[in-house]
């Protein structure tokens, strides 16, 4: 192990992910976007129920009223998919909104993500 390396009581500490592709609709502008890693707890009782989140900010410059998918996909060094994982929301016209698409289950073969925004059906 590098003497660089993280490492936590339960081996080496997750690292985030790059991101490698984005789409959005048009009309939608995605302000901003974050990746963050929850924290290691020391105990199982404190543990969130995801390993990560993307957060982030869109702004709905139609119109009308417009309902959201959020989708991060996670790939592997081959470039293969391994997990897609969406949060939805609605927004009205001019509006800005905020999204948090929960990670839940850990892919240690995860090294970058894709985010793609695509109009839905009402919920």
């Amino acid at each position: 192990m590098a003497a660089n390396d993280i490492i936590c009581s339960d081996g080496p500490a997750i690292q985030h992910l790059r991101c490698n592709d984005m789409h959005v609709p048009e009309g939608i502008v995605l302000e901003s976007y974050i990746f963050l890693v929850s924290q290691l707890p020391c105990c199982a009782q404190i543990a969130l129920p995801y390993w990560a989140k993307i957060t982030g900010k869109t702004i709905n410059n139609r119109a009308e009223e417009v309902f959201l998918d959020i989708v991060a996909t996670l790939f592997d060094d081959d470039g293969s998919m391994l997990a897609d994982y969406t949060d939805v929301m609605a927004l009205d016209g001019g509006q800005k909104g905020e999204f948090e698409v929960k990670l839940v289950e850990y892919h240690d073969r995860a090294k970058t993500y894709a985010l793609t925004i695509k109009e839905t059906e009402q919920f």
